[in-house]
């Protein structure tokens, strides 16, 4: 794949309201305040990661996001692909009208597609996809986006992801057992007790230019979705294995590239498993260090290809990782100390998700 520049990034989480208090409270180590809600069915309460209030509607939160990432960028924006990725769509959205006595009808839904499409038009972009492949959502978007740039068939593209607040993802995953009672998020740890959702908001722009603010450089990726299952990934990790292996070969790097792999690590059973045995089949005893995020942005499902990278790639360009502080106990090589490393290391980022979709990217640090 030829090389792509990731630029001009944007979000807004559970950690702030842009990329900067984000990647400052990370780097202090500072976790999030949750927040908790009721879970129905068992009659208890679970965590949620909420980013700070808006008082705008969903489609015009998603433009001013837009506005903000485009507003370095020269117009007009007639050779820009928009491609928006999300899990929860606008269920939640959805959901408040009907608590407000809107009985429910199908006008109440704004499909992703015509958000992307009104976005398309209000913006006068080239053109508008959308992407709901769970987990990988928004990593699928950046490899997509990516691929169709470097072909010449765009000039640039706006990746946009984003989850909201939504009793129906709360209380789905909640029935299913995968929240942690704790409210401690702990991928990779022994006594882990599952995820702690979040909600995300974020966009990047992808060019053969680095842009005003540059973030990275996207070498490569690879997606695929294991079949063997109709829920989770192979638990031996050779699924995994094999698409960590196909990034690594896009991006023409080997596994002794890469100076740092930033985890899915969801927290649960079975897919903690499945990574930990596909980064031993790769790495064998030559593994590079390692790091998690959901703990610090929550589970943003489909956006977190994107809500992660980001935080990940502005971080490092400011200063040293924070440890984790169960690093000894860890499945995996958690960095147990502050790890700095340089500018244009190369990283391994993993996103495997629900119904056995798996996708890992290849990036490459730009300067500060």
């Amino acid at each position: 794949m030829k090389p792509i520049h990731l630029y001009n990034g944007c979000l807004r989480s559970g950690m702030g309201a842009t990329l900067a208090e984000a990647s400052a409270a990370y780097l202090d180590g500072r976790l999030p305040s949750a927040q908790w809600y009721d879970l129905r069915e068992l009659g208890e309460q679970r965590a949620y990661l909420a980013a700070p209030a808006s008082n705008l509607q969903l489609e015009a939160d998603l433009e001013a996001l837009a506005r903000e990432c485009l507003a370095d960028e020269p117009g007009p924006f007639d050779d820009v692909l928009l491609v928006i990725a999300s899990t929860t769509l606008d269920i939640g959205q959805m959901e408040a009208r009907v608590a407000q006595g809107e009985p429910f009808h199908n006008d109440l839904s704004t499909s992703l597609d015509r958000l992307a499409a009104g976005l398309r038009d209000s913006l006068g972009l080239a053109g508008a996809f959308t992407m709901n492949t769970a987990c990988t959502s928004a990593a699928n978007a950046l490899l997509y986006a990516g691929r169709l740039v470097a072909s010449g068939a765009y000039r640039r593209a706006l990746v946009m992801a984003f989850e909201t607040p939504c009793q129906l993802a709360m209380q789905g995953f909640g029935a299913l057992g995968l929240l942690s009672p704790s409210g401690h998020y702990r991928p990779f740890h022994p006594q882990r007790d599952g995820l702690v959702l979040g909600e995300a908001y974020c966009a990047v722009m992808l060019g053969e230019q680095p842009g005003e603010r540059p973030l990275a450089r996207l070498l490569g990726g690879f997606s695929a979705c294991d079949t063997s299952n109709l829920t989770t990934t192979l638990e031996d990790g050779s699924h995994i294995d094999w698409v960590m292996r196909q990034a690594l070969d896009s991006a023409c790097v080997t596994s002794a590239d890469i100076a740092l792999v930033k985890l899915h690590g969801t927290a649960t059973g079975a897919n903690d498993i499945a990574e930990s045995n596909g980064m031993q089949r790769l790495f064998a005893g030559l593994q590079p260090p390692s790091c998690v995020l959901k703990p610090y942005l929550g589970h943003t499902l489909g956006a977190c290809g994107l809500s992660e990278t980001l935080l990940l790639l502005d971080a490092l360009r400011q200063g040293p990782l924070p440890p984790v502080d169960y690093a000894d106990e860890a499945m995996l090589a958690l960095n147990g100390a502050p790890l700095a490393l340089p500018p244009e290391a190369l990283l391994l980022s993993n996103f495997f998700g629900f119904g056995g979709n798996n996708a890992s990217l290849v990036l490459q640090g730009a300067q500060p």
